[in-house]
């Protein structure tokens, strides 16, 4: 995850009353003053403390202050690079918009057809009904996810869905060797360290099922690599939505509605 999808995860996650959830709001709100900041100056422009903010950063799950200000300046300076799905070019007319839209639709269509076959989603539907427990972390929410993990509760299945490293690594606890792992990393350049997730999940002796929209420097830790492919961004996420959809339909339909 990037260092603004940190943020609003966080704020989306926490109490109305948090004092985390209001401040991940006032350093999202003034992202243009965040270009040359300390902890001082966002101690400062949020009315809290510096020790409010080193917690904050914690719970975001950046080692030091210093990684996250990093991150944070970039994301400031640069922000026409951040949170975008679709070139900017492509998105100067409603025409040009729609149009890229649906060749991105199309272009998912073919990832999802050339690299999932019907014999592996059988296969995997089976090793998921073996498993106890399946866990998903993944830089991003999705409501197919949620419904997957409703089937999977149905079926007697423990699961977790997080996005935070922290959070994901506080569940690590809770796997054992006959739990499934589905963990995505989006390979950027402003992309956090996620190696001590890796290994508190092998350490467990958990399988891990690896996805992305390309080639992961923790492909060794992988037991198995699923809808790897260089598909752009939005095509590649339709495609892995519509994985979810079909293991969770495939799930329920084996083994739920008998």
């Amino acid at each position: 995850m990037n260092v603004l999808q940190c943020l609003t995860e966080l704020y989306n996650s926490q109490d109305i009353d948090s004092i985390y959830k209001e401040l991940a709001l006032q350093i999202l709100g003034n992202l243009d003053q965040m270009k040359r900041v300390t902890i001082y100056d966002i101690a400062e422009l949020t009315n809290s403390s510096r020790t409010t903010v080193w917690r904050l950063v914690q719970k975001l799950g950046y080692d030091s202050f210093s990684d996250f200000r990093y991150a944070l300046q970039s994301a400031a300076s640069q922000y026409v690079y951040y949170n975008r799905m679709v070139e900017q070019r492509k998105t100067i007319s409603g025409e040009k918009l729609i149009r890229t839209l649906s060749e991105q639709l199309l272009e998912a269509n073919d990832v999802l057809t050339q690299l999932v076959s019907e014999k592996e989603i059988d296969e995997l539907t089976d090793e998921i009904s073996d498993a106890s427990k399946v866990h998903f972390y993944l830089p991003f929410r999705t409501s197919f996810v949620y419904s997957f993990q409703q089937n999977l509760w149905y079926g007697g299945k423990d699961s977790e869905y997080r996005c935070l490293i922290p959070d994901m690594l506080s569940t690590t606890r809770y796997l054992n060797d006959n739990s499934i792992v589905l963990i995505s990393s989006i390979e950027h350049a402003e992309t956090q360290d996620m190696t001590k997730v890796f290994e508190a999940i092998k350490e467990k002796g958990s399988t891990i099922w690896l996805t992305g929209n390309f080639e992961s420097r923790y492909a060794n830790y992988a037991d198995r690599l699923l809808l790897i492919s260089k598909a752009k961004p939005a095509a590649w996420l339709i495609a892995f939505e519509y994985f979810i959809l079909a293991l969770s339909e495939r799930y329920r339909g084996k083994y739920i509605d008998l």
